[in-house]
């Protein structure tokens, strides 16, 4: 990635004299910005633009180059980039469209531009995209003119849409937000993410990082590049929707969604989670501010309305408001002109306009080690207090960075001042106060999470060769029978009601005898998921006549409703009385791989929607911490007088689980639920299992 960064020449391939050529912008752009390295420019037919000459071909330059930026029409592509593998150019940024985004023609011409890169041993970033910058280089690639762009500055940005960045970008200049460097992926052809993101981690001009995308490949490998970062990095992953729960088979599977996925991912590692590109210019504003340490936050106003605006964000984002000590309560009644203001925290200095106090007030504030961070809504009131404002904007600022305290500023009755303040001081300024408590939350949640420890390896699953064998039964691809599953479950060591399948009336009575009554029957067949909703389960059977007659139902059941010659039994379990109703499942995802779920469980597990995830491996005291996340995960643990129920076994179970999707990479889904545990007791009943496997 430092070729593509920091080229000492770059070649502008495909431009021409025509005022309508689109190559011309990214040469506007390299002398606007004022490009140190050398600029040569390739072009079907000679001439001139920008006072430099337009070579015929590659070959014709007067001397290699380290970068070559290829803006011509697709069909040409794949020739150009084997051009520049014959003479060395061992980085090329594509920008042309026209490839897999548009029709199966553009797949072809990938695979040749991929062959190609393999021949020569290059790298390329895109096509279709907007190429990259390096603002302290001068280096700026996009095609699309950009005559006002951010300052340079200590932000980078990973986009796969050209547009979405250059969005962020205007508004970055906007808010005063300096930009270190910038790559457009487009489609991905070769340079992605993670490996962007790797390069700008270790990049010592890079203090945070953007990501928008569009889709992720490879979420497990994005995280384990993250787990290493010092910096913040802001992930807004846009295509995220309810298809996944749409098409849904298992319970597990609709709670599981890719939303549900990305949040869980994000929240456990150093990855922030932002769902509007504003979201992230509110957060990023703090990046160069030290982090908030806790919960503690000091709010002091020129208006008292805006103070209670600020009271009620402070709620919602999970802040405290300590009192003030009583020594400053008193400096401030005895600097209050009409002692009409009660002072408090907001504090509200409306009836103060002695400027000197807000100085001491922050001085004070400062020494105290029981605030965290200070927000402050500033504002000069008249044009005669500007200049003292200044001042006590200067102070409070130089305050807050010798006590390495966070200070957020919201500006009231002069929006104008932002510009000082941003500009001159250099302090990060919002637009409203439920902004700036945003933002403080975000660094208060970012380094509440400490360092990000790698898992060790998970052992190696007891009974594997059982499992496996069991995996392989007759039935390679979909959900296995009923009675395979709850064999695989078993031999994990997680408890089952006492059970046997039966293949006749005669065989299920027999069953219910040696388990004792009552019992439940249920059908079991690959096609049948949702037993309870077909009519499969036969409840409260207290003798043998009612086991036959059950039995002979689900057959008709079975005869009516599954598909032709599709095999079928019936498991007879030990019906269990009383208990919590719980879900232990286990989903395999596309790009995050094995993600774990623990919730509220039963018929309505959807309708409750109380679950939490976490990505395998688990250990049993990241389990629990999983159990903790949900409502029915607080009550397990006692409430109210009620004793706990089954949290060791049930962190046991979900680590059992976590190691089990790792080890069988055919699985795709586990559903146990429900599953019972009971107050005051320390095992576990697991009552159904569904697992799907790959072919």
């Amino acid at each position: 990635m430092q070729k593509f960064f920091y080229p000492r020449s770059v070649a502008v391939v495909g431009v021409s004299e025509d005022p309508a050529n689109l190559a011309q912008g990214i040469v506007a752009n390299m002398l606007h910005f004022k490009y140190q390295g050398k600029i040569f420019l390739v072009g079907r037919r000679p001439g001139t633009t920008f006072g430099l000459p337009i070579f015929p071909g590659l070959a014709d330059l007067p001397e290699p180059v380290d970068l070559a930026v290829i803006l011509a029409p697709a069909r040409v592509v794949p020739s150009l980039v084997r051009e520049c593998g014959q003479l060395g150019i061992s980085r090329v940024v594509v920008e042309s469209a026209g490839f897999s985004e548009l029709h199966e023609e553009g797949l072809t011409l990938e695979a040749e531009v991929r062959a190609a890169l393999k021949q020569y041993g290059m790298r390329l970033v895109g096509p279709n995209g907007l190429g990259l910058v390096n603002l302290e280089l001068g280096l700026a690639l996009p095609f699309a003119q950009m005559h006002t762009f951010p300052w340079p500055g200590r932000i980078s940005i990973i986009a796969q849409s050209g547009g979405v960045a250059t969005h962020v970008l205007a508004w970055m200049t906007k808010e005063g937000l300096g930009l270190n460097k910038f790559l457009s992926l487009g489609n991905k052809l070769d340079v992605a993410e993670n490996e962007a993101l790797k390069y700008l981690l270790e990049d010592p001009g890079t203090a945070a990082v953007y990501i928008y995308l569009e889709g992720m490949q490879d979420g497990r490998g994005l995280l384990e590049v993250a787990a290493k970062a010092t910096k913040p990095i802001y992930l807004h992953l846009a295509n995220v929707g309810p298809e996944t729960a749409a098409i849904a088979q298992s319970h597990t599977a609709s709670l599981t969604t890719d939303e549900r996925v990305l949040e869980a991912a994000c929240r456990h590692s150093r990855i922030i989670r932002v769902k509007t590109q504003s979201e992230f210019l509110n957060a990023v504003k703090l990046v160069d501010q030290p982090p908030v340490n806790g919960n503690r936050l000091v709010v002091f106003s020129r208006s008292g309305g805006e103070a209670v605006i600020a009271a009620y964000a402070c709620r919602q984002f999970g802040f405290t408001l300590p009192p003030l000590s009583e020594a400053l309560v008193q400096e401030i009644k005895e600097r209050s002109r009409a002692g009409v203001i009660h002072p408090d925290n907001p504090i509200d200095l409306g009836d103060i306009f002695d400027l000197s106090v807000y100085s001491d007030i922050m001085a004070a504030v400062c020494r105290d080690p029981e605030v965290d961070a200070v927000l402050f809504h500033y504002g000069p009131i008249a044009e005669f207090e500007q200049e003292a404002a200044h001042e006590m904007a200067r102070r409070m600022v130089e305050l807050a960075r010798e006590a390495q305290k966070p200070l957020a500023v919201t500006v009231i009755c002069s929006p104008d001042e932002e510009d000082y303040l941003r500009d001159t001081l250099g302090v990060p300024v919002f637009h409203f106060p439920e902004d700036a408590v945003a933002a403080l939350a975000v660094s208060r949640d970012l380094a509440a999470r400490g360092e990000i420890l790698r898992p060790p390896a998970p052992p190696t699953v007891p009974a594997a060769a059982t499992i496996a064998g069991t995996l392989t039964g007759p039935n390679p691809e979909g959900f296995l029978p009923l009675a395979q599953a709850l064999s695989v479950i078993e031999s994990l060591g997680i408890s089952l009601a006492p059970w046997q399948a039966a293949a006749t009336p005669e065989e299920a009575t027999a069953a219910a005898g040696r388990l004792g009554f009552p019992v439940v029957l249920k059908l079991s067949a690959p096609s049948l998921i949702h037993k309870t909703d077909a009519g499969a389960v036969e409840l409260d059977l207290h003798d043998a006549a009612a086991v036959q007659n059950a039995f002979g139902r689900l057959a008709q059941l079975a005869r009516s409703f599954l598909p032709p010659r599709e095999a079928w039994q019936v498991v007879v379990m030990s019906q269990v009385a009383g208990g919590l109703e719980l879900l232990l499942g286990a989903r395999r995802d596309d790009s995050f791989g094995p993600v774990i779920a623990f919730g509220a469980g039963g018929v309505d597990t959807e309708t409750l929607d109380d679950v939490a995830l976490r990505l395998a491996p688990l250990d049993p005291a990241q389990a629990r911490d999983l159990m903790a996340e949900t409502r029915v995960g607080r009550i397990l643990a006692g409430t109210r007088g009620r004793p706990p129920a089954g949290l060791d076994s049930l962190s046991r179970a979900l680590s059992a689980l976590s190691h089990l999707m790792l080890q069988f990479p055919r699985i795709r889904e586990v559903d146990l639920n429900p599953v019972r545990v009971f107050p005051g007791k320390t095992g576990l009943l697991a009552l159904d299992a569904r697992i799907r496997v790959d072919g």
